[in-house]
C-alpha cells in the first residue's frame, strides 16, 4: 500500500520521491495530499498498475519528480531560500503555465 504525502512534504524533501506525482484537481496547498506512482517499469503501450488511493482519491498525473526538483532549483537560483509558500506558488505557476516563475 502507498502512502499519502502532503504538498508540503514534497517541496521540503524533494530528494526522497521518485517517480510521477498524482493529485487531486486544483486548488493545491501545502497540506493538498498526493503520492509518488513510479511508471518505470511499465512497458510501452500498457496501463501502470495504479495504487488504489490513486482511484480513491480521484488523483491525477501532475509532474515528475525530476520537475519538480527543477521547480526548486529555479526557485533556490532566483532567491537563494525560497519558503515553502514560495516554493507552492512556483510548483503551481510551472504546473499551470509549462514555464518557471520569475520570483
Amino acid at each position: 500500500m502507498e502512502k499519502l504525502i502532503s504538498l508540503r512534504d514534497v517541496l521540503l524533501q524533494k530528494e526522497a520521491y521518485q517517480g510521477w506525482l498524482y493529485l487531486p484537481e486544483e486548488p493545491w496547498t501545502l497540506e493538498t495530499k498526493g503520492i509518488f506512482v513510479d511508471l518505470d517499469d511499465v512497458p510501452a503501450g500498457s496501463e501502470p498498475d495504479l495504487p488504489e488511493e490513486v482511484k480513491k482519491y480521484n488523483l491525477h498525473e501532475v509532474l515528475d519528480a525530476v520537475g519538480i526538483e527543477d521547480i526548486i532549483i529555479n526557485a533556490k537560483e532566483q532567491i537563494g531560500s525560497p519558503s515553502v509558500d514560495e516554493l507552492l506558488s512556483a510548483f503551481v505557476f510551472y504546473v499551470e503555465n509549462d514555464a518557471f516563475i520569475v520570483i
